[in-house]
This record gives C-alpha cells, structure tokens and sequence, in this order.
C-alpha cells in the first residue's frame, strides 16, 4: 500500500481520500471557486460538506500550524491587544490577535498560510506575527466579545424591534440582562480600558447619547448610540453596580468589577439625573500594583530619595497638594504601599475609598449618617495607630485633628487643594490653625500635576528660540532637543500615550519653620525653599521636556 503525504496535498484531494466529501461534491466546489475565487475550504462549508473544526484540523496538519481554541483562553486575553486591529479588518479578514509576547503578536487566522495578510498586520501594528489556525466562528465570535461594539448595538435595537413594547420597568429589567445589552456594555468598558481611560462619561442628550472617555486627562468624544438604546445601557450600569434601576430623580453611588485580561478592573459609578436621562460616570480604578510604585511615578531620582525621607519619619505630617486629577490619591497609595508592613497599624478615611488593600484598615466617609472626616479621625486616635491616611483636608475641624495627631506621634499622609507647595502653609493659617502647631506638625509637602507623556512613535523635534524660554526653564532646557505631538494610529491621533507626575517637593527646615512663625509671605518662604534646593513645577516639568518625554505645550497646559 502506498502511504500519502497529505501535507503535500491540497485540501481537496485530502477530503476525497479521507472520503469526508465525495467527487461530485470536490467537483462542484471546484466549479464554484472557478466562478467566484472563493477558498475552496469556505466553498465546502457554505455547502455543509465539511465543518469548520475539519478544515481548521487539516489545514493544521497539513503546514504543521498551531490550533487555538478561543473560547478555552478567553479569560486571558488583553482587549488592548484585540484591539490592535480594527474590527472591520478583523471581520473581513477573519482574524484576532489575541496575546503579545515581547514583539510578537499572537495571532488566530482561518487561513494561516495568507502571507498577505500577515503582512498587513505587520504594517498595521508594527509587530512580527506568529499565526495559529481557528475556525471561522471561533474568530467571529470572539472579535463580538472583544471589539465590536457596532455589532452589538445593532443586537440590542433588534431586540427592542422584535419586543415592540414600550419600556416600562419590568421590561427594562428583563432587557437589560439579555446578552447582547451585557455584551454592549462591557465592550465599551473594555475599549475604555485598552485605550487606558480613566473615566467613561455616558451623556444623554436630545435626540441620541453621547458617550466620552476622558483619556490622559483629557475627555475624547468617542461615539452616539441612539437614544432607543440610551436607557437600557444607563440601566445595564445601574445593575453591574447594585444601583436601584427604579429611581432616577436621586443620584445614586456603586461599585462593580470587570476581568480584563489577566487582571481585575475595578469600576466606581456614580449617576445623577440630568434634563435628557441620568448621566452615568464610570471610574476605571486598575488594581495593577504598579501603579502604585513609587519608581513608576516620574519622580526625578533626587526627588524619590526626598520623599522617601519624608514619608519615613515616625511622626509628622506630609501634604500632597494639587487640583483634582492631579494624582494625588495614587502618590498617596504609592507610599502607604511602599512603607506598609505587619508591624505597623495603617487607617485610612477617604471619600470614597477608591482601592481596597489589604492590612490597611480603610473606613468610608458617610455623611448621610454623620460618619465625617473629623468623626472617623477621632475614633481613629483611639485606636492606636501608627499611620494615618486622609483622603482631604476639606475643614478646620480635620486639620486640627490631623496637625494635633502628628504632633502626638502619629505618622499622617493627607491632600489639601493648593496650587504650590509653599502656598499649602499659608492656606493652613488661613483655615484658622495656629502657626506653632503648623510648625511642629508638617514635615514635608510635595506639589505634583500629571503631563502626558509624547508618543515616541510619532513624536517630532522643534525648533525654540532660547529667548522665546522664560528665565526659569531656559537653563534646563538650553542645547537640550524639543519635541511636539504629532498623532498616529498607536497613540489614537492624540500625539500622547499615558501620563508621567512631575513633583515640587519642599522640606520644612528649621528656617521655614522660623519663617512661618514670623508669619512670612507665600512668596518668602518660596524663595527660602528654592534656595534650599526646592524645584517649582515648571523647573520639573522642565526636565521632562529636556529629555524628550512631554511637550513644552503640554508643560504650559498643565502648569499655567
């Protein structure tokens, strides 16, 4: 008997030899594909020949390509990595790229010999591919789940045609659990994160419902979905984050988690009823434990040794101040997270409590119920803690609890809204505390704001004259390279991709201290810290210009 190399033969005569399909049906395939120039294999299974876990096996045993079953690792796959490709390529080439291992994207295909295509994908990503072979459905399926959105849409207003009923509460209970709703709402939860937002803003207006990312600190329109469809998605979000569907005159607060790859994303919703429908805002809070390093936070290394001697000491009190969306919260995370440990007692009172760690006591301000900063502060002190984290200083009442716990030996870690550090004691004396207490008490403040970091695929070198620099960073950035935004594919034609924290950190030495008592000026006490090798936020920001991560503009955005 002569043994057949199948994997020197075509598809179709290894079916016929296998007696999967018969002449007549190889023949009529043939003639068909003569017709259109269609695959033989999709020919066949159009007809029902042969399924597509025949062809996905033959293929595979014939170029000696690695199956993959989507479905088995769909817990494992990164959106951000899906959606590397758009979903119309994806569809129209039947493809999915589903892992990225150092610079080489996985990738499932039905036809993993099409060189032309992983040549696109190459192009389109910059990536080099390695192809695995999958059935058409498996593809199919998976691209819905993962990036596109439109498809579920169209599902979702479908099933309100076919229902024809009008949205009452029952039916809008019942709807908002149907697949394809749940499916809708989590994908655009999925492009937030693959597109590292921070926020999702769904915005009902007059005639459709506008929804936003605001992504690097800055809000993105990113599409309308019809207004038939606005309130089962409010609804949907209502129920991921235990919110009562039934009331929408009040606002509402909840909490809810998505798996995101390999990780879970945890999700703060908040709602609150507006002329054409509630708006519903999702935070995107990423439990990923590098966020909160300290060496992944911009600090100059000058800096990082500063504040680390800061937030060392064993009583005291360091202020972070800043606007909101400054990055406060997570430089505060960052350094309970690095001097954590089981010897300490940690208590944290935020409002809300954002990130839940563990060993670290956090208790949620409640006024509702008069559980108040200055009320979980006390209770607090008679706990016996080591360190103390508030979430703000918003009153006269905490501050005195605050500066009288660092003074009695208690490490605190807290915010207070302030453009500067210097600033930060003035606004201290003006809330009414006294100067000495203020003196034993704070010893250290740090001013930080986020920049957005220039995408380095794109970014292009400037030409600035040096006289156009102001006085203060023209020494820094002086024979240094400059560069713009300019905007690519990879950075969504924003010119950025994510956020980097530059930091004026100022110690309180013995002579600000002398100065505070004196009741000095803001501007004073500045001078005497920039003297002591304090820098301003444009000094810092200065630097990450010089070397290439941010834009000049965006420096100016963010500090002026």
């Amino acid at each position: 008997m002569v043994e057949v190399d199948y994997k020197r033969e075509k598809i179709g005569q290894i079916l016929l030899n296998r007696n999967i399909i018969s002449k007549e049906q190889l023949d009529e395939a043939l003639e068909v594909q003569k017709n259109t120039g269609e695959k033989l294999g999709e020919i066949l299974i159009k007809k029902g020949y042969i399924s597509d876990e025949t062809l996905m096996e033959l293929v595979s045993f014939q170029r000696g390509f690695d199956v993959i079953d989507l479905d088995k690792i769909q817990d494992q796959i990164d959106p951000s990595v899906a959606n590397m490709i758009s979903k119309d390529f994806a569809f129209k080439r039947k493809v999915f790229p589903f892992n990225l291992i150092d610079s080489t994207l996985y990738v499932a295909m039905t036809d993993p010999r099409d060189i032309n295509v992983i040549d696109e994908i190459r192009l389109l990503t910059g990536y080099n591919v390695k192809p695995f072979i999958s059935t058409k459905k498996n593809i199919e399926d998976i691209i819905r789940i993962y990036t596109s959105d439109e498809y579920s849409l169209k599902e979702v207003q479908e099933i309100i045609k076919d229902e024809d009923l009008t949205i009452g509460k029952k039916f809008e209970e019942e709807i908002a659990e149907k697949n394809p709703l749940i499916r809708l709402a989590n994908q655009i939860i999925y492009k937030a994160v693959s597109l590292r937002a921070s926020d999702i803003h769904i915005e009902p207006q007059e005639k459709n419902c506008t929804i936003r990312f605001r992504i690097d600190g800055v809000l993105q329109k990113i599409k309308d979905v019809p207004k038939s469809v606005q309130r089962l998605l409010i609804s949907r979000y209502k129920i991921m984050g235990g919110m009562d569907i039934t009331e929408n005159r009040l606002p509402q607060d909840g909490r809810s988690s998505v798996r995101y790859g390999n990780r879970m994303i945890d999700l703060r919703l908040a709602s609150i009823p507006a002329v054409y429908g509630e708006n519903i805002t999702i935070r995107i809070l990423d439990r990923d434990e590098s966020v909160f390093d300290l060496k992944n936070s911009g600090m100059a290394k000058d800096d990082l040794e500063r504040f680390m001697s800061m937030i060392t000491i064993p009583h005291g009190a360091v202020i972070i101040t800043g606007p909101t969306g400054s990055g406060k919260t997570t430089t505060l995370y960052a350094s309970l997270n690095k001097i954590s440990s089981v010897e300490k007692k940690i208590y944290t009172i935020e409002d809300p409590v954002e990130y839940r760690f563990p060993q670290i006591m956090q208790v949620q301000v409640n006024p509702k119920i008069d559980m108040t900063f200055s009320r979980g502060l006390r209770a607090m002190l008679r706990s016996d803690p080591d360190i103390i984290l508030i979430g703000e200083i918003r009153d006269l009442e905490t501050a005195k609890i605050a500066v009288e716990a660092a003074i009695t030996g208690h490490l605190v870690l807290t915010t207070l809204h302030t453009n500067d550090a210097p600033s930060t004691l003035t606004r201290l004396l003006e809330m009414g505390i006294e100067s000495y207490m203020i003196s034993a008490a704070v010893k250290g403040i740090v001013a930080q704001r986020l920049v957005r970091k220039l995408c380095n695929n794109c970014k292009k070198e400037i030409k600035i004259p040096e006289e156009s620099l102001s006085e203060e960073i023209r020494p820094i950035l002086k024979g240094k390279k400059i560069y713009k935004s300019v905007g690519c594919k990879r950075c969504n034609f924003s010119g950025y991709t994510g956020r980097v924290g530059i930091y004026s950190m100022m110690d309180v030495s013995k002579k600000i201290r002398e100065m505070l008592l004196l009741r000095k000026s803001t501007d004073e006490i500045s001078d005497a810290a920039r003297k002591e090798g304090m820098k301003t936020l444009l000094e810092s920001g200065a630097y990450k210009v010089a070397d290439g991560t941010t834009s000049l503009e965006e420096l100016y955005r963010v500090v002026y």
